[in-house]
C-alpha cells in the first residue's frame, strides 16, 4: 500500500509539473494571478516529490540500521512541519480556482479535478487541525531530549536532503514542459488543472 501512495504522489507531482511547464512562459508574460497558480503548482510539486525522496532516504537508512525510529519519527515530523503551511496554503489557492474553472467549464474532467482538490484539501487540514501538527512538535522535541547533537544533525540533514531534491526536481521538470503550449492573446490565462 505505501509503494502505491507514494507512486501516487511522484505521479501527481509530475503531473502538476507537466501542467505548470505548460503555463510557466505564459505566466511569466502575463504576470498577475495565473503567475500566483504557476508556483502554487510548483510549491505542490516540490512538496509531493520531497515526500517520497524523504521517505525512501529515511527508509534506506532506518532498514540499513543508520537511523533509529525516534529519528525517523523526528525527520518526518520536522518536514511535516516545514511543508504544512506552504501545502495547505497554495492548495486553498489551486481549490478555489478549480472550483472556478469548473463552474465555467462545466465539463466532467474539470469537475473531476476540482473534487480532487476539494477533498485533498478537506483531508489536509483535517489531518493537520487533528493533531498533525502537534504529534509532529512533539516528535521533534523528543529528539532534544537527549544531550547528543547527532540525531537533530541527522534529521535536519535528511529534510534538508527531501526539500532540496524535491525543488530541484520540481525545477528541471518544469523547464523541460515549459513552453510546450503556445502564449496566447494578452489578458487571457490558461488555468491549471492539476491538482495537489
Amino acid at each position: 500500500m505505501i509503494v502505491f501512495l507514494l507512486a501516487l504522489n511522484f505521479g501527481i507531482s509530475w503531473l502538476n509539473c507537466w501542467v505548470v511547464g505548460g503555463i510557466w512562459a505564459e505566466s511569466r508574460a502575463l504576470g498577475g494571478f495565473s503567475r500566483v497558480l504557476a508556483w502554487c503548482g510548483a510549491t505542490q510539486a516540490a512538496i509531493g516529490f520531497s515526500s517520497v525522496i524523504g521517505f525512501v532516504l529515511g527508509y534506506v537508512l532506518f532498514a540499513s540500521g543508520h537511523m533509529p525510529p525516534k529519528v525517523a519519527h523526528g525527520a518526518a515530523a520536522l518536514w511535516y512541519l516545514l511543508v504544512i503551511i506552504p501545502a495547505l496554503g497554495t492548495g486553498l489557492i489551486i481549490t478555489i480556482e478549480s472550483w472556478i474553472i469548473a463552474f465555467r467549464t462545466r465539463s466532467i474532467l474539470d469537475m473531476g479535478s476540482a473534487t480532487y482538490n476539494t477533498f485533498s484539501m478537506a483531508y489536509n487540514v483535517y489531518q493537520a487541525a487533528d493533531g498533525g501538527i502537534f504529534d509532529a512538535l512533539g516528535d521533534v522535541g523528543d529528539l532534544f531530549d537527549d544531550n547528543d547533537a547527532w540525531p537533530i544533525m541527522l534529521a535536519v540533514v535528511l529534510v534538508a536532503v527531501a526539500l532540496a531534491g524535491g525543488i530541484w526536481l520540481t525545477y528541471v521538470l518544469i523547464g523541460k514542459y515549459a513552453g510546450r503550449l503556445p502564449l496566447p492573446a494578452r489578458g487571457a490565462s490558461a488555468p491549471i488543472v492539476a491538482g495537489h
